[in-house]
């Protein structure tokens, strides 16, 4: 038999290069991977605008609750007397700093109590600022304290809150601070060129602690490692109304850091 009916062992093939392989790949998973977010986007959605049954006794509930908390607030106005001398006496014996932290109140009834927490930055559980021992501010603490646990923070639970919790808000976003030069760009007219001196004005209460206060975002705090525990340290129980509360607070932020 010649050669010219013989069969090549191998068929002519269509070349095609690797970068050609490897970019197929890549769209492929690009596309896998948009579609995994848009599922997940779409199942948030749902559970989102699902209409949940509410029960009556719910509803009955939120009222009871919300009309409670109005009269303790009442009451808690109406005693202007007791109020003034406790927050002179507070501020005479305690620092200027308090440290404050919101821990109870998924969902809150009280239009009055809610209104307080977003005037303190305070909307959700978790949330801590700082805020200045003033007369003003001790009476908005009188009317949501079953909701909040303050205190007087240390220098070290300062430093330990700002470096590893801070945020800072830049042009309305919430941004990491990850250098001196964003601190310098925001407040460098006040005075305040990196973060030593934003933890600087904080723990002295100094002339620029509300624009240092408005440049950081509130803390979100986790719960604490052990849960939520009961807890009256002998100093607490020697400090009168307020007591003590240095060693509480910054023993809690411990544990929720």
């Amino acid at each position: 038999m010649s050669d010219k009916y013989a069969v090549p062992n191998k068929l002519p093939g269509k070349t095609v290069s690797v970068l050609r392989h490897r970019k197929r790949r890549i769209r492929q998973d690009q596309s896998v991977v948009e579609q995994r977010i848009s599922d997940r986007i779409q199942r948030r959605n749902a559970l989102h605008n699902h209409h949940k049954f509410r029960r009556a006794e719910s509803f009955v509930m939120g009222y009871l609750k919300a009309e409670r908390t109005a009269k303790r607030i009442k009451r808690t106005i109406l005693r202007t007397n007791v109020t003034e001398q406790s927050a002179e006496a507070a501020q005479d014996s305690n620092p200027k700093l308090l440290f404050v932290m919101r821990h109870a109140g998924k969902k809150i009834f009280d239009k009055t109590t809610a209104e307080i927490f977003k005037t303190l930055r305070m909307p959700q559980r978790h949330n801590a600022v700082f805020l200045e021992n003033t007369k003003e501010n001790q009476l908005l603490l009188r009317v949501i304290e079953p909701f909040v646990v303050y205190g007087n923070p240390s220098l070290s639970t300062i430093r330990e809150l700002v470096f590893k919790k801070g945020f800072a808000r830049i042009n309305g976003k919430k941004t990491a601070i990850q250098s001196n030069t964003m601190v310098e760009e925001q407040l460098g007219e006040k005075g305040v060129i990196c973060l030593e001196d934003i933890i600087h004005e904080i723990c002295t209460v100094g002339p620029n602690f509300a624009a240092v206060n408005e440049f950081l975002c509130a803390f979100m705090l986790s719960s604490p490692s052990n849960g939520w525990q009961k807890k009256v340290s002998v100093s607490y129980k020697r400090g009168g109304e307020y007591g003590d509360r240095g060693n509480a607070i910054n023993e809690l932020v411990a544990r929720c850091l």
